[in-house]
């Protein structure tokens, strides 16, 4: 109990030096041997963004991205968030290699786009975008205070209507194989952190793409969102049939065609 409590107060001082910073400041990043630099924006310097700051964010992930991506690869980020992992992403396929990165949620894709901008890294595409099962079109409406995906998430799966919304953000609705047939781009690994949307990317997958193109797949598992019959099991089998191998990493599930 006093560990803990030790903790959360370390964590509270931590949050009080960060804040103390204006909007708009640029840190700089140091992640294992990379330097980078990021902005995030007006935003409140919560615990997660501190852990990017100090260039501690989720470790795993990062271990998994510079594991398995390799220069000149091509590589499809479905979550670029605030450009954390894009970086790192963009740093490990160098300049020969590239990045795209999609991003729903308006304020987190102008951080995204900022960020990118901060380090130079040409070798990553940016698009604003959310992702769905079917063929896309549409849009899906974000408030224009909205700093997250989860409520538009929730939203949507309770099929309720966005019409209500004022000061609002139109983000088109693709789905991810049209989309990368759209853009001709056939990425050798695949990264998604969508609170629960990889579901709607493996039922899309499953109509002949992993097959084809064999990519390899690392997602953060999402079970909080996950439905009956649309779970980590629905996804396992997807991949089994498609055969598939997979790994189970802390939170995440590395995907590898046999």
């Amino acid at each position: 109990m006093l560990s803990k409590r030790i903790a959360n107060y370390r964590k509270l001082i931590k949050r009080i030096k960060y804040n103390r910073y204006k909007s708009n400041y640029v840190f700089d990043i140091t992640s294992d041997d990379l330097c980078f630099k990021m902005t995030f924006l007006d935003y409140y310097l919560n615990d997660y963004i501190i852990e990017r700051i100090e260039g501690r964010r989720e470790p795993e992930t990062n271990a998994i991205i510079r594991s398995i991506v390799s220069e000149e690869s091509n590589v499809l980020e479905l979550g670029g968030c605030y450009g954390y992992f894009t970086t790192i992403m963009a740093n490990c396929v160098g300049k020969s290699g590239k990045v795209v990165s999609i991003e729903g949620t308006p304020n987190n894709f102008e951080i995204l786009s900022k960020n990118m901008k901060l380090n130079n890294l040409n070798n990553v595409e940016l698009y604003q975008l959310f992702i769905i099962a079917d063929e896309g079109g549409g849009n899906v409406f974000f408030g224009s205070e909205e700093r997250h995906a989860y409520k538009v998430i929730e939203t949507l799966r309770q099929e309720e209507s966005f019409n209500n919304i004022e000061d609002k953000v139109a983000v088109p609705c693709i789905q991810v194989t049209s989309f990368l047939d759209d853009i001709d781009f056939k990425p050798d690994c695949i990264f998604m952190d969508i609170e629960g949307s990889e579901i709607d990317v493996f039922q899309d997958f499953s109509n002949g793409y992993l097959k084809k193109a064999r990519p390899t797949v690392v997602f953060e598992i999402h079970e909080g969102f996950y439905s009956n019959g649309k779970d980590l099991n629905f996804i396992k089998n997807i991949l089994k049939a498609n055969n598939y191998y997979y790994r189970r990493v802390q939170g995440n599930l590395v995907c590898l065609p046999h």
